[in-house]
Order: structure tokens, then C-alpha cells, then sequence
């Protein structure tokens, strides 16, 4: 409606017809769909199952998980993250 709107307050003066016909005409115009916002997860042990150890191999196949979604930088630095969270975890014990 606010394009519509706009579309009145040109410069020239329109006519009454012109008024209707270009609300008729800004109301055959299809609509806009909006996506729905999706739900996002509050914390990354709930979008992928992380291995939380610091051997070599849990290390190798977090990067593998990951990599199927993310760019494989991030990917290496989201499962060094992860083997540095157990580290400390290991420590604390």
C-alpha cells in the first residue's frame, strides 16, 4: 500500500480515474511472499553431534562433520575449539 501511496504524490496531478485505476492496478499486483524466520539452535552441541575428546582421530572426524555444512576453515577451527574445551575439562578432573 505504501508503494501506492507513493505513486500519488508524483509532481503532476491525478485525476479521480487515474486515483482508482491505479488502486485497482496496485491491488491485482501478486503479493509478496515473506519466508518464515527459521529457529536457530542455542548451542552447537545441538546442531552437530561433536565427539568432545582430544584424540587425533575425534579431532579428524569432528572436521569431517562439519565440513559437510561449513567451509572447511571454520570447520578445523570449530573442532580445535572442541578439543580444547575437553582438554580443559580433562585438566579440571
Amino acid at each position: 500500500m505504501l508503494k501506492w501511496l507513493k505513486s500519488l504524490f508524483k509532481p503532476k496531478s491525478m485525476t479521480h480515474e487515474e486515483i482508482v485505476k491505479s488502486w485497482v492496478d496496485f491491488q491485482n499486483e501478486p503479493a509478496v511472499k515473506v519466508k518464515p524466520a527459521l529457529k536457530k539452535a542455542t548451542t552447537r552441541s545441538k546442531t552437530m553431534p561433536l565427539k568432545k575428546s582430544t584424540s587425533k582421530k575425534a579431532f579428524e572426524a569432528n572436521i569431517q562433520t562439519e565440513a559437510k555444512t561449513k567451509p572447511i576453515k571454520q570447520a578445523v577451527a570449530i573442532a580445535y575449539a572442541v578439543k580444547k574445551t575437553a582438554a580443559k575439562k580433562a585438566k579440571k578432573k
